[in-house]
């Protein structure tokens, strides 16, 4: 699956949300979409989902142009799916099996095939089989996200919109979730668009990022390219360093000495870090 911008724009109430938006999503990626508040970042997700008219430029998904009417609107992308903000609250069922079958049940899915896609994906996001009964309103909040992910995931979309997804969680709750849709999107090879105000899980969870500032793209590229060799786009676009790239930074620093991480993940750099940190020269100040 091949999505495709050339030249896309979005004008809301006299506003231009997006200008000029070009880019390419490759079949299996994990790509992040940074930015400021405003910058337009949600907007071009649901371009891209069909979600959002846009009012000049080309869509082609595969290829093909995404059919659309004289005002932009076009037809929802097929197989997408999207999480939004707190998908909890969009939780509707009155037991977790009903909410996790209910978008198959919709396309006509025979039973044992509903049985067998329910179990799957829970166990895919670590969920015990014993919820099915339960009343998904009456769970935990971290036990109600999963199952609101869970209700988008067992569509299996080829292109998977987490706007956000990790919002209100804590650290600890916020690294299991997204560690698990990280293992779905390499088992199943879909393509993940994620976009996040966590600079520190963009660096270690994408395989590219996209950076918005003021409804335009200002750059789109590898993950590592970005936060160890083009940094100061960040700070064009007004966005910080990952934190364990801002400690490479210091440590280069403070040894006079250029370090080369295997990536801009923060166990690759505490293990180039952790002995430059522990030598007798920078222990004695050099």
């Amino acid at each position: 699956m091949v999505y495709e911008l050339k030249d896309v724009g979005v004008r809301i109430n006299g506003k231009d949300i997006l200008q000029s938006v070009s880019c390419t999503l490759q079949k299996g990626r994990w790509i992040s979409v940074i930015g400021q508040a405003g910058a337009g970042k949600s907007t071009f997700a649901q371009v891209i989902t069909g979600l959002t008219p846009f009012c000049t430029g080309e869509y082609t998904h595969n290829g093909q142009s995404l059919p659309g009417d004289r005002r932009g609107k076009r037809t929802a992308v097929p197989q997408a799916g999207y999480v939004f903000q707190f998908p909890e609250q969009q939780i509707f069922e009155t037991t977790v099996y009903k909410e996790l079958a209910f978008a198959l049940k919709v396309k006509g899915a025979a039973p044992d095939k509903l049985d067998e896609a329910v179990k799957s994906v829970m166990g895919q996001l670590g969920l015990p089989e014993s919820l099915l009964q339960q009343n998904p309103l009456q769970l935990s909040g971290g036990l109600k996200r999963l199952v609101a992910i869970a209700s988008v995931l067992i569509a299996e979309p080829e292109l998977l919109i987490l706007d956000e997804p990790t919002a209100g969680l804590d650290p600890l709750s916020r690294i299991a979730l997204l560690k698990k849709l990280q293992a779905w999107q390499r088992e199943k090879r879909r393509t993940v668009l994620f976009i996040s105000h966590q600079i520190e899980d963009v660096a270690e969870y994408s395989d590219e990022v996209m950076i918005f500032t003021q409804g335009r793209l200002l750059a789109h590229l590898e993950v590592n390219e970005l936060f160890l060799r083009q940094s100061k786009l960040l700070e064009q676009a007004g966005l910080p360093l990952p934190e364990p790239v801002q400690l490479l930074r210091w440590m280069e620093a403070a040894s006079g000495r250029s370090l080369e991480p295997a990536s801009c993940r923060e166990e690759d750099i505490l293990r180039l870090v952790r002995p430059v940190w522990q030598s007798r020269g920078l222990h004695h100040g050099g």
